[in-house]
């Protein structure tokens, strides 16, 4: 659908929304967003090549050259159209700077007069920005921007960069020479960034890295106009024809689809000597381009105005093709960037302002404690604290309840199978009394090495055959002498816990620069206390276990009458030691149920979970000092420097989403939505062109005919559709389908005959995709004239208008203020665009 688009274009459809396409980009490069990458056209060159010549054709307005002025940061060249002809001069600056250098760059420019030439203000920029005698004055990330607005000023927008330089000089070190390198790759190593690069005629091509660059961020040539300046040298050095055939996309490795286009430089001038007009630039064009060797070069790819128009309509449909992306993008950045301000809250100035804030903000606190120590989870409202999906790393810190009871459920496991000193079979449970369990041969040796020498170590006045009361408890000490241990570390574990807890709700709950000091002057000194409760009431515990009480339990009896019975079957007889074991291992039963329950419900329910509930107590802050209330409240100089230029980048952002809303409404770009393939490019700047092998064949040069040339009718094999490429043919043909039975070599596969423009590079090592095994469509049938010379297709009923002037046939009919459709363009660009019909 980006015929559809560039029709409308054509046609002055979008004529209303073409500024605000421009627009949309100046507001997206003053906000500075890391995740969204331009659509935009930058001009990088040799520091030798005419860059600066390029720039004053496109402008009309002459740039500083001494002492390497404007050449040490990218600068913004802004055209626009205005009544009235002025020209002003602004910085944006970069958004890491401190926030009050911001503000010193953005206060600074204005409009060009009579007291402040243009030269001045540009010097005045340059030193302010990249000092010359400054280390690292090359790698600065400000941008200068320049607007000139006119009647007769086409609707562009180009990034200028600083000149390649091969070798270092008194003006540029080696480390200058790498920041340059590297400025100019982050911006050709973009997917949405057209590349125009300029070549100067006054020596070899082959020598020029800018060539080299493009061939590299660019394989296939999809994304690069090139630009000849002087070529009035190149017949001095005897390379005259072959700058003809590079412009004319005859050089195979230079051959870029969007076109080459030819500028001739002004001579030198005299002191004094004024800048040529754009009608004396023409003519001296005209002149040039009409004698010698350079009349067989088309003219619309020579001269200022060619240019221009180029760079205009291909810019326009860049950003048109990204409009929706950019959309999602845009919306993607604001909603980082308001989460951010979110986190840095809003700034108070006296401990009263901060003591409030304090309080509203421990009430939102408890908003959320409440849910998550109770377990229900329940968001409330304007709130995303809880989840409402599972978690697939498992129980989130946010559900303290949850994973409180994990910890209660592990501990209570630890305790039943990790608790006891030795682990031999246990009597059965109460419900299994008629069936108890024999002793085992493990209970056997207890008996005989622990359980009767205890006893007879034990004895007191007792008479003999008495029983000794002790001897159970004394028994069940040692057996449970690891119960300390797994509480003590179940205590730790839920401190963790709650510790974890609270990190995920001030993350959220509060501001960024307030984390730090929360924790360090409230919330650790409220758990250090909470943990020392707990950790007394443990101890307590513990010391009860040393408490020689009776079980006054029913199953105690029931269980030990049971063993009694199974004991005696068949006339055994049982020892005093081996009933001494019995009864210690029924009273471990039914203390550790005791203590797994005491220690969850004292220790953590008490002094843990229910502490958590009133950690948020919004009275303790009418008890904090005024100096704890600025230590946790106050900000510090980077908190408001940062939030200021968030407020800054956030009105941008806004501005830049009301455009990109509008325009993507337009049907013809909502449309071009519908069909073009979803943009799956990264916004890395790490990311990486991947080869595309050129075909060598002849017939795939020969093809290749640049989109702004002249156009040789070639025979066209039959072809089929492919929603996913953009098709460049000639005006004066109808786009014709791409062939899906593709002849190969053996290399591989020869790139059909159109030109495509697609962000992604495939990574198939080839510029086409592999044949489909449909047949293809029978061939379209081409246009032939009628009586009056007027061409038409025999499928369709609408016929050129008569007067149609040839340029349709031969550029596309590309936009001219001066040379305006008339009444039928809009009739005439339907039908010439009309897709063909199948037989």
């Amino acid at each position: 659908m980006v015929t559809r688009l560039e029709v409308a274009l054509d046609a002055q459809e979008l004529a209303g929304d073409q500024r605000a396409l421009l627009d949309l980009i100046d507001k997206l490069q003053f906000a500075q967003l890391d995740n969204v990458k331009l659509p935009q056209i930058v001009v990088v060159g040799d520091q030798s090549a005419g860059k600066s010549s390029v720039l004053e054709a496109i402008t009309g307005t002459p740039f500083p050259r001494d002492a390497g002025a404007c050449t040490r940061f990218a600068t913004e060249i802004r055209l626009r159209r205005a009544p009235q002809a002025s020209i002003t001069v602004s910085v944006i600056p970069d958004k890491n700077r401190p926030f009050p250098e911001q503000e010193r760059l953005r206060q600074f420019g204005g409009m060009v007069n009579t007291n402040m030439p243009f030269e001045q203000l540009m010097r005045s920029a340059v030193d302010m920005i990249a000092p010359k005698n400054i280390p690292g004055r090359f790698a600065a990330r400000d941008i200068l921007v320049v607007e000139k607005r006119g009647p007769d000023m086409p609707l562009l927008t180009l990034v200028d960069l600083p000149g390649l330089v091969r070798n270092a000089n008194n003006d540029q070190s080696l480390e200058d020479i790498r920041t340059i390198e590297a400025l100019s790759d982050r911006y050709m190593k973009s997917s949405r960034t057209i590349i125009l690069a300029v070549v100067g005629g006054n020596s070899d091509y082959v020598q020029a890295p800018i060539l080299t660059k493009a061939r590299h961020f660019d394989p296939n040539g999809s994304r690069t106009i090139g630009v000849l300046t002087k070529p009035d040298l190149t017949e001095s050095i005897g390379l005259e024809d072959k700058f003809i055939d590079l412009v004319m996309n005859k050089d195979k490795r230079n051959d870029f689809r969007l076109g080459w286009y030819v500028l001739l430089n002004p001579g030198p001038r005299e002191a004094g000597q004024p800048w040529p007009t754009p009608e004396e630039r023409r003519r001296v064009e005209d002149s040039f381009f009409n004698s010698g060797k350079w009349a067989q070069v088309p003219r619309n790819i020579c001269g200022t105005r060619a240019l221009m128009q180029k760079l205009s309509v291909q810019l326009q449909l860049h950003i048109g093709k990204h409009v929706h992306i950019l959309r999602k993008q845009i919306q993607k950045a604001l909603d980082d960037t308001n989460a951010e301000l979110e986190s840095l809250g809003i700034g108070k100035d006296t401990p009263e302002e901060m003591r409030i804030e304090l309080v509203e903000l421990f009430s939102a606190s408890k908003e959320l404690v409440i849910p998550a120590v109770y377990g229900f989870y329940k968001n409330p409202p304007k709130k995303t604290f809880f989840r409402v999906t599972a978690d697939p790393r498992g129980t989130p810190a946010q559900n303290l309840r949850a994973r409180a009871s994990e910890e209660n459920d592990r501990f209570s496991q630890r305790i039943r199978a990790q608790g006891r000193k030795l682990n031999f079979a246990m009597p059965p449970a109460s419900g299994d009394l008629d069936d108890p369990a024999p002793i085992n041969h493990a209970k056997r040796e207890f008996v005989t090495s622990e359980v009767e020498m205890l006893l007879r170590q034990i004895r007191g006045t007792e008479f003999p055959m008495d029983a000794k009361p002790r001897a159970v408890y004394m028994l069940f000490q040692s057996y449970s002498e690891n119960w300390p241990k797994l509480a003590q570390e179940h205590k730790d574990n839920l401190g963790v816990v709650c510790n974890e807890f609270l990190g995920e709700l001030i993350d959220y709950a509060w501001p960024k620069r307030m984390r730090e000091p929360l924790r360090r002057h409230f919330l650790d000194p409220q758990m250090k206390a909470l943990m020392a409760k707990a950790q007394h009431e443990l101890d307590l515990l513990m010391q009860d276990q040393n408490l020689e009480v009776q079980p006054y339990d029913p199953e105690y009896e029931e269980r030990l009458r049971a063993w009694h019975i199974a004991s005696s079957q068949n006339g055994a007889r049982y020892t005093e030691a081996e009933e001494v074991l019995e009864k210690m291992l029924i009273y471990y039963e039914l203390a550790a149920k005791t203590f797994i329950r005491n220690t969850i419900v004292q220790v953590v329910e008490r002094h843990l979970l229910q502490g958590m509930y009133g950690i948020f107590n919004s009275v303790e802050v009418l008890g904090l000092s005024n100096e704890i209330v600025e230590a946790i409240a106050a900000e510090n100089k980077e908190t408001r420097d940062r939030r200021q230029t968030l407020k800054v980048q956030k009105k941008a952002i806004e501005e830049a989403k009301d455009i990109c809303a509008s325009l993507a409404m337009r049907k013809e770009l909502r449309a071009y939505a519908e069909d073009a393939p979803e943009d799956g490019e990264s916004t890395s700047d790490d990311e990486a062109p991947k080869p595309v092998r050129r075909s060598t064949s002849k017939r795939s040069r020969r093809s290749r005919q640049p989109s702004n040339g002249e156009f040789t009718p070639q025979p066209q094999p039959s072809r089929g559709y492919d929603d996913n490429t953009r098709y460049s043919q000639p005006p004066s043909q109808a786009p014709a389908p791409p062939s899906t039975h593709a002849p190969s070599t053996a290399y591989g596969p020869i790139r059909p005959e159109v030109t495509v423009e697609t962000d992604h590079v495939p990574d198939t090592g080839y510029t086409t995709r592999p044949p489909q095994a449909a047949p293809p469509p029978p061939p379209r049938p081409g246009k032939v004239r009628d009586e009056e010379g007027r061409a038409y297709s025999p499928t369709s009923t609408t016929r050129t208008p008569r007067g149609a002037p040839e340029q349709y046939y031969t550029n596309g009919g590309g936009y001219s203020p001066n040379n305006p459709f008339g009444n039928d363009a809009v009739e005439f660009e339907a039908s010439r665009r009309r897709k063909p019909v199948r037989s």
